[in-house]
């Protein structure tokens, strides 16, 4: 007897071969067998009936034998299958075995994290990607700059042969020109270009307008939204005086000296001096109706180089509120100077306001605001009372950007001169005065495309605080007459200047002239202030974006009421890094 597990042993292609030689050769006996009696049959029953044979024939049919070819193929049929589910049943066994392994492994998981360890694990994960994403910014900006290369037009001969051998030298084109000069001309126009933007918003100085441009450079606040960029320049400046001025590290009009005064023992003195630096915050975060924002910038330009605070204010979408430019002022229509005074007929106010800036489309914008009036009366005291109106609208357009300006103010001044009684409200006296000023900048690409002309037109009875010549002197809002009447400083000021790009090496310069007109009351002193005028021509270099090299010559001249005149002049030059 076979053992009991015959079941479980395969079955070879020669033990089916052997089977299927026994099958048949039992098959084929068994058909003789049955031959042999059916002819002894119709042999003894010779005359019989045909039906009597038939059932012997019949039977021979139904038992004709297999052949042997097809039991060998049904056999290794049979083979294949059991070998197929074999393999079938081990791939199951293997994921079986691998689904417990992962089961076993779930259960002996330590338990979740907390829902506040997996918010400050995504956040970690933000800021990463984050910081990824700036420096492939970054990568893209300088591989921009350094290998990108520009389309060649299909009708011009320019081509460049690549071998795997040995670089092949590039056709030239029609003009004379090759590929690699080419290339070489691409980066020297970006490199122009980000120069000229980079000195664009230098000259500008308006951080209210940084809002609308990338936040490059800036860190994220760990577990917050919020970034924080720190930004300023260090500027040292070297400043030659051929005459005596108040002020020796800068070019103040105003304080030019005039008949006498000109005679004085005052000797001219020069100064070097890096208190113009300045550094700034500046935070912003992303919320639903807009960006938040903080800024804050001082430089140490205060006494003995202490401290000052420039700009402090806060921003939410359209909305300012804080110390900073005025509205009746212009940043994107300043020249770009190197004395640190400026302009003498540029509306020139830093100060705490309230300002919103509705935008219409990409192009156009209007600015109200309200602002610290701060009345300056020259023999009396100013009395703040109500904040000066301001409303502004400004268009920017390819080439063109300008903006009008409509100031309305209170002045009230009280007089020190009264001696029964100086602090009654009898003695306080109400002006209203009014101010237009009128400024843009307008392309001029003649000769290379980042030229452009600025200018600015100021008019208005008691807006001399907002003028920078007559602000950085004395108070030229007002002034009480004998009659202790408040009378008012009737101004006239701006400046043109247009800025020219070399084409060598980042080279530009800046040709500006500025004039300032007060029409005085007629009791004023015969030195009093009456007309400025000025000039400047500067040379600027910028080696990098981020570095300003230069040097600029100063004229002015101070008129007064006696038409006296005076003049002065000035060189100045400085190195500036920005960061």
């Amino acid at each position: 007897m076979p053992s009991a597990d015959y079941r479980k042993k395969p079955i070879t292609i020669k033990g089916a071969c052997i089977a299927a030689l026994l099958l048949t050769s039992a098959s084929i006996a068994k058909a003789d067998t049955s031959s042999v009696t059916a002819e002894v049959q119709v042999a003894g029953n010779a005359g019989g009936s045909a039906t009597e044979t038939a059932p012997a024939a019949d039977s021979a049919k139904q038992e004709t034998p297999i052949a042997i070819s097809d039991l060998i193929v049904l056999f290794q049929r049979q083979a294949d299958e059991l070998v197929a589910q074999r393999e079938l049943l081990e791939a199951q066994a293997r994921q079986i075995a691998a689904l417990s392994e992962e089961v076993q492994t779930l259960r002996s998981a330590p338990a979740m994290v907390t829902r506040d360890e997996a918010k400050t694990t995504i956040a970690a994960h933000q800021r990463q990607l984050e910081s990824q994403r700036q420096q492939i910014a970054t990568l893209v900006n300088e591989l921009d700059l350094l290998q990108e290369s520009p389309p060649i037009e299909e009708d011009s001969t320019v081509r460049v042969a690549a071998s795997t051998e040995a670089e092949k030298p590039v056709d030239p084109g029609l003009d004379g020109t090759t590929a690699t000069e080419t290339q070489k001309e691409l980066k020297d126009r970006k490199r122009a270009e980000k120069t000229g933007t980079e000195v664009a918003q230098a000259q500008a100085d308006d951080p209210t307008r940084d809002l609308l441009a990338d936040f490059t450079g800036a860190w994220r606040l760990p577990g917050t939204s919020a970034a924080l960029r720190i930004g300023g320049y260090v500027k040292t400046s070297a400043v030659y005086n051929n005459d005596a001025l108040a002020i020796n590290d800068r070019f103040i009009v105003g304080s030019i000296p005039v008949g006498v005064a000109k005679e004085s023992t005052d000797e001219a003195q020069s100064s070097v001096t890096a208190d113009q630096s300045r550094i700034n915050f500046d935070l912003r975060q992303p919320t639903e109706y807009g960006i938040m924002r903080a800024f804050i910038e001082g430089d140490f330009a205060g006494e003995d180089e202490t401290f000052r605070l420039r700009h402090a204010f806060g921003q939410w979408a359209r909305v300012v509120t804080g110390k900073t430019w005025s509205t009746f002022m212009d940043p994107d229509a300043s020249p770009e100077e190197i004395d640190f005074e400026g302009l003498n007929g540029r509306i020139n106010v830093r100060q705490a306001q309230l300002r919103f800036m509705p935008r219409f489309g990409e192009q156009y914008e209007l600015q109200l605001a309200l602002e610290d009036p701060d009345p300056r009366i020259q023999n009396g005291s100013g009395v703040t009372r109500k904040p000066d109106l301001i409303v502004a609208g400004r268009i920017d357009l390819y080439n063109l950007h300008t903006k009008l300006s409509l100031l309305g103010r209170e002045i009230r001044g009280q007089t020190v001169t009264s001696t029964s009684k100086p602090n009654t409200e009898s003695e306080v006296r109400t002006e209203y005065a009014w101010g237009v000023s009128l400024s843009g900048n307008i392309a001029t690409p003649y000769f290379d495309d980042r030229d452009k002309l600025l200018f600015q037109i100021n008019t208005g009875n008691g807006i001399g605080r907002y003028v920078n010549d007559l602000s950085s002197i004395g108070n030229y809002d007002g002034i009480f007459n004998e009659e202790n009447e408040l009378e008012l400083f009737y101004v006239t000021a701006g400046y043109v200047s247009w800025q020219h790009w070399w084409g060598i090496n980042q080279l530009r310069s800046n040709f500006t002239f500025g004039a300032v007109e007060v029409d005085n009351p007629d009791f004023v002193d015969s030195e009093a202030y009456k007309r400025t005028v000025r000039f400047s021509a500067n040379l600027i270099w910028s080696p990098i974006p981020r570095i300003d090299l230069g040097g600029e010559y100063l004229w002015g001249q101070r008129e007064n009421q006696d038409d006296e005149e005076g003049t002065a002049t000035q060189f100045q030059i400085m190195a500036r890094y920005r960061f």
